[in-house]
């Protein structure tokens, strides 16, 4: 099996919200996405987001394999969804974005594996961004449930196929 983590260090949880209402939640490994679900919105088909939240993990002790990230992210639910919850608190607390609106929190406790993870989220107008906080909230409050929905995508390397 292709060590997919080797094309691009790093594993990357994803949550995406589309103008059409859908939501896209995932795991990539490197550049691959391993893992996927896709819910559709009600809405008329619009597949610009809305926002985009991510949890980047960069080091030497990641796993290889989509089950793998799967349960190093079930493992690390501590810490990670309390990293969710500090970032979710200081934007209710008040963040003024400018710009693109992209946010990165990254006070994570250090890990003893050498493991940095990073949050990132990002709107694509000021009136989204505002509803970060709500976002964050809701990965934090259903972490174990949407990493446990995931399906494996057929992944080639370096590319992904989800029929979606």
């Amino acid at each position: 099996m292709t060590n997919l983590s080797s094309l691009w260090d790093g594993l990357t949880f994803y949550h995406q919200k589309r103008l059409d209402g859908g939501l896209r939640t995932g795991i990539l490994l490197g550049e691959s996405t391993v893992l996927e679900r896709f819910d559709e919105g009600a809405d008329d088909y619009d597949p610009s987001l809305i926002w985009s939240i991510d949890l980047r993990c960069r080091g030497d002790n990641l796993p290889n394999t989509a089950e793998e990230a799967r349960q190093w992210l079930l493992d690390k639910e501590t810490p990670i969804r309390d990293g969710f919850q500090r970032f979710a608190d200081e934007l209710r607390a008040g963040s003024d974005p400018t710009g693109v609106y992209l946010l990165e929190w990254d006070r994570f406790p250090p890990r003893s594996d050498g493991v940095e993870m990073k949050i990132l989220c990002g709107a694509m107008r000021r009136v989204d961004a505002r509803n970060l906080a709500s976002a964050l909230l809701d990965v934090e409050q259903h972490w174990g449930r949407r990493l446990s929905a995931l399906a494996p995508t057929h992944s080639d390397i370096g590319y992904a196929k989800t029929g979606i």
